[in-house]
């Protein structure tokens, strides 16, 4: 994986856009269902192999060539095929939703899945180079391959550029979310709270506020979503998956799964086959 974290801002459909983490991705399993805060969206975009991603609980096939678009607070997961490997790009961006910018909410406010009919994925690895290497300008051809990605996504929806200048980011909740993903096996709430620079009080104030969740509930949410893909789309036995997830036993991961969706592993799995 390379994952890159940097401030890069341009303004687009009378939208001020900032960048902070560009991915190349290669997915060999089930990724948990995650979601990113408010003012939040991020672009896919599938360079090779096929699977499926998992939106708002629909399951939309993708493979080379196919992007999605996924707004804050919606949860999704990407899942490629068995045995085979997924590779994508990933855009995190956050947007200025302070004024000026209710005419064009449509844009970012919606999930978009489909196929790139225009050929863009070197406007993906020319981003991806400069990132990396930081040359001379850089920034400025980012956002020019940047813009390329984002209006030819949305060509057919149309709309007119105009400007706005007010932006002020918060990226506690994006830091939070990089957490649970990477590590909502082994992430505690001291450590958390440690890397985020606040008490644990705090952080469970913020958690409350941001998501209406405890650290505890966050972080179970992660273990089961990751779970039930792996139930759902690997061959793994309960027992590895239990391990996965990061349980002593697949006794105890049984009674937390049946405890979450009032339904067994195995059952779970079972129902799950019945249905594709």
């Amino acid at each position: 994986m390379v994952s890159i974290k940097d401030t890069i801002k341009f303004m687009l459909a009378n939208i001020m856009f900032t960048l902070r983490e560009y991915k190349y991705i290669s997915l060999t399993e089930a990724n948990p269902s995650h979601y990113h805060g408010r003012d939040t969206i991020e672009i896919h975009y599938i360079k090779s192999g096929s699977g499926r991603v998992i939106i708002d609980n629909e399951s939309y096939p993708v493979e080379a060539g196919s992007f999605f678009m996924v707004p804050g607070l919606i949860a999704h997961s990407q899942i490629p095929d068995d045995g085979k490997k997924l590779e994508k790009y990933s855009i995190y961006l956050l947007y200025d939703a302070h004024r000026g910018f209710q005419k064009y909410l449509p844009l970012l406010d919606r999930i978009m899945v489909g196929k790139d009919r225009y050929n863009i994925c070197h406007s993906f690895d020319k981003a991806l180079y400069e990132l990396t290497n930081k040359g001379f300008g850089y920034n400025e051809i980012v956002v020019s391959c940047f813009k390329e990605i984002f209006v030819t996504l949305l060509r057919d929806i149309g709309f007119n550029n105009e400007r706005i200048t007010k932006w002020n980011p918060d990226t506690l909740e994006f830091e939070i979310e990089e957490m649970l993903i990477n590590e909502f096996k082994t992430i505690t709430v001291d450590e958390m709270a440690k890397r985020c620079y606040m008490s644990v009080r705090d952080l469970q104030r913020f958690l409350d506020k941001a998501y209406s969740k405890s650290f505890t509930d966050l972080k179970m949410e992660y273990r089961m979503s990751f779970a039930a893909n792996k139930l759902q789309f690997s061959n793994d036995s309960i027992s590895k998956i239990a391990d996965d997830c990061g349980y002593s036993s697949s006794e105890h991961f049984s009674y937390a799964f049946k405890n979450y969706y009032k339904v067994s592993p195995s059952k779970y799995r079972k129902e799950k086959l019945a249905e594709s």
